[in-house]
């Protein structure tokens, strides 16, 4: 589950796209300029996790063989990561995501009232750490996405 706030920008995943079959070139510049304006949220986001949580969370969790827990605020931290996605079915073409299994855990746990949510609603309510970190940022950013999705717009249309 993930927490979303969009601005839609009608023909933006197609302009994207396009850029890679007018020149890989512009793709790659386009993914740069991304990283770097939405690099606010990322790093509040990564400056957000605590070092240490509750101390059950150091011992390990595994779950239908997927490892969930220790959690590791490095690891944490360094799940925190920007996508540029123009995928068919993809939902946004740029979205910011933790990877980390154990932060995903944190951040939702107790949307529906269960005992881990509640000790961890210590830290905030759910979305505790990469929503306030966007909410944040989110003015700046969406500003200066929508500018360079539009310059990407323009490029792909006059090279058309």
């Amino acid at each position: 589950m993930s927490v979303t706030a969009s601005t839609e920008i009608v023909g933006a995943k197609d302009a994207v796209k396009a850029l890679r079959k007018l020149d890989p070139e512009l793709r790659k510049q386009f993914n740069r300029d991304a990283k770097q304006i939405v690099a606010p949220i990322v790093e509040d986001a990564k400056n957000a996790y605590p070092q240490q949580l509750l101390s059950g969370m150091e011992r390990n969790w595994t779950q239908r063989g997927n490892k969930k827990f220790p959690y590791d605020a490095k690891k944490a931290r360094s799940g925190v990561k920007h996508k540029v996605d123009t995928r068919r079915d993809a939902r946004s073409v740029i979205k910011v995501q933790n990877t980390d299994p154990a932060a995903g855990i944190i951040e939702f746990a107790g949307k529906n009232a269960n005992p881990l949510g509640t000790a961890l609603n210590k830290f905030g309510r759910v979305a505790r750490f990469m929503w306030p970190a966007a909410d944040r940022n989110l003015p700046k950013v969406q500003t200066e996405m929508e500018k360079a999705v539009k310059d990407a717009m323009r490029t792909v249309a006059k090279e058309l």
